[in-house]
């Protein structure tokens, strides 16, 4: 991560050409706009539901999803005191040496750990970020070749320091993972379907969550801590400090609009799983992440994967003679692992679920 200059000198400090966003891409960090009408849902009334509460929330996800394609809850059931025990062991992290946090890092046989170099649209994040899977192992083909019958085991990898770094991850994505199925089950009633329609996907499912580390930047109009980007699973789950950071691009007009942290909430993201499975009833939405030069932020996302296996298209029951699917199938792990090597291999360009719609020539992707 490139690192900050002494804050007196007037000329603008060197940023690495891998990080600096093109002119027409780059935030506007003088001229911020927040979003004013966030579609807040309070998930209280499920701890004793009625069916006229459990209607209202569903209909309250419905419009969020087809509107926004995102939400934030409140009342969630994660314990709040879990958040800033994973900020913690995150800041400790990150002040390691560079070596030392080398010794966990992402590599393209290995998709989990610390990485200081993502990219989005072959651009580098200013971001350090640490993935794991929720499941203890997970076997997987050894290679993307569609013939290939050996199989690779894979495991988490976790820093010798702090002590409780492990066991504090673990903590925060138990709880929620126990939100995420209870979001999912809202989610397919709002499409129609019954509760556990989801179920049989994630049966050997490959969720995961990252943490992410978005340093102090001495520049912060040239670089974004994420770059613009719609997210590729099932659902996303974002937690985050309380520096603003998260963008979200209006549907209806391409502005980008700042989502103002409210404490002990829950940011839901749908991803592109679910835009396939509701055969486009609902649609993901292009976010960022910007960073300031006054504090550093962190953030949190818990993932909603399908098994590897699975071949993802639009549900049945969604597909009608009026109403035909808008996607051919595709096979979950084959697409996440690749994304994992084009993310590593510049060279490479990062598969889309734009790749799969029906009728449609590729698009830059986001």
């Amino acid at each position: 991560m490139p690192t900050a200059v002494d804050s007196t000198v007037m000329l603008p400090p060197p940023i690495e050409a891998s990080t600096m966003v093109p002119p027409h891409l780059r935030p506007k960090p003088d001229t911020v706009k927040y979003l004013e009408d966030v579609p807040v849902i309070d998930l209280s009334p499920l701890q004793t539901p009625n069916s006229h509460d459990l209607a209202d929330i569903v209909a309250q996800v419905h419009i969020s999803l087809k509107e926004w394609g995102f939400f934030v809850v409140v009342n969630h059931g994660v314990a709040p005191g879990l958040w800033p025990e994973v900020i913690r062991v995150m800041s400790e992290f990150s002040k390691l040496s560079f070596e030392e946090k080398r010794k966990v890092a992402r590599n393209p046989n290995m998709p989990w750990g610390y990485n200081e170099s993502d990219h989005t649209n072959n651009i580098r994040d200013w971001a350090e970020v640490f993935d794991f899977m929720l499941n203890k192992e997970l076997s997987i083909p050894a290679s993307l070749e569609p013939d290939c019958q050996e199989t690779s085991t894979l495991h988490n990898q976790w820093p010798e320091n702090p002590a409780d770094f492990r066991k504090v991850c673990e903590e925060f994505t138990q709880a929620a993972s126990k939100l995420m199925c209870q979001l999912l089950e809202l989610i397919a009633l709002s499409l129609g379907l019954p509760a556990d329609r989801f179920n049989r996907y994630l049966e050997n499912h490959m969720n995961y969550a990252r943490i992410n580390y978005f340093p102090i930047c001495p520049t912060p109009e040239l670089v974004l801590g994420k770059g613009a980007h719609k997210d590729h699973a099932i659902l996303t789950l974002l937690t985050t400090n309380e520096v603003s950071g998260l963008e979200l691009k209006r549907k209806s007009d391409g502005e980008w609009l700042r989502l103002r942290p409210i404490p002990d909430s829950v940011v839901v993201i749908m991803a592109g799983v679910l835009q396939v499975w509701s055969n486009d009833e609902y649609e993901c939405i292009v976010h960022r992440v910007v960073v300031n030069s006054e504090n550093e932020r962190f953030s949190m996302v818990t993932v909603a994967s399908p098994s590897y296996h699975v071949m993802v298209k639009p549900i049945e029951e969604l597909v009608t003679e009026e109403n035909p699917s808008k996607f051919k199938e595709y096979k979950w792990g084959d697409f996440f692992m690749s994304r994992r090597v084009s993310n590593l291999d510049k060279t490479k360009t990062a598969i889309q679920i734009t790749d799969f719609k029906l009728g449609e020539e590729r698009k830059p992707h986001v």
